[in-house]
């Protein structure tokens, strides 16, 4: 019951913010190119809703390509520091500096090596997602209480037992986790590998609508760039419902 009256509560929240917005940037005289009311870009829309399809597809696979490549690769060096411990003093401190550049720097040389097709904007998105899948994944596979590894051996355990049902098991919350940051990060890859150098894609549509002063279409596009981070992320939620039930944070709701 909570819950519902939370969610009545966010959804009346919205509502009066837009209706704020509808009425209010007309009677302070802001410009319908500068600011549009919420009907003219949800006109906008509706009218562009097939452009807005066939744009969102482009950078949901682009999108979804560079996560599952930063969840593959991110796990895989997990794996890495946690069973050869000398790596870890030599990865942990390369990948943290890296990760300290600004991927937009670095976005002008993926166009030049990789060109203005998918695969730009896929490097990008995995660059953007792969650090929070490793740190995590780092957490999880190695922050494993020793007693309970011992126990596993003495029962039995094969290092792939041990791997599957304990550490991989006790990872698997951590690597949700991280998925639910590193999708938004992943789709703001791809959005900026489209503002650099693409033809598709959201973020090309809304260069297009900045290019042309069609300010309702900008904010068109960043509607769909919404509504794509909201179901991205709640598609997370709901495999984390239906797979990690077990979660304490999961069993006390």
């Amino acid at each position: 019951m909570s819950s519902m009256f939370a969610a009545l509560k966010i959804v009346l929240s919205l509502a009066a913010a837009v209706l704020v917005w509808e009425y209010g940037a007309p009677l302070a005289g802001i410009p319908s190119y500068v600011l549009p009311v919420p009907s003219v870009i949800a006109a906008k829309f509706w009218a562009t809703r097939a452009a807005q399809a066939s744009h969102i597809l482009d950078t949901t696979i682009t999108t979804l390509l560079g996560l599952a490549l930063a969840l593959l690769v991110g796990v895989f060096l997990a794996l890495a520091v946690v069973y050869f411990r000398t790596l870890r003093a030599i990865m942990m401190p390369m990948l943290a500096a890296f990760n300290g550049i600004p991927k937009i720097a670095i976005a002008p040389l993926l166009v030049i090596w990789f060109g203005l097709e998918m695969e730009s904007k896929v490097v990008m998105a995995f660059l953007l997602a792969m650090f929070p899948i490793f740190v995590n994944s780092v957490t999880g596979l190695g922050e494993v209480e020793p007693d309970i590894v011992d126990l596993a051996r003495l029962s039995g355990g094969t290092p792939w037992r041990i791997f599957t049902h304990v550490r991989l098991y006790h990872a698997a919350p951590y690597i949700v986790d991280a998925l639910k940051i590193a999708f938004p990060l992943a789709l703001v890859g791809s959005i900026v590998g489209e503002f650099i150098g693409g033809n598709t894609g959201v973020g090309y549509l809304v260069l297009s609508g900045q290019l042309q002063i069609d300010t309702p279409l900008v904010f068109a596009a960043l509607l769909s760039i919404t509504i794509l981070a909201t179901v991205g992320t709640g598609a997370i939620g709901l495999f984390e419902r239906l797979f990690l039930p077990w979660r304490p944070s999961l069993r006390q709701q």
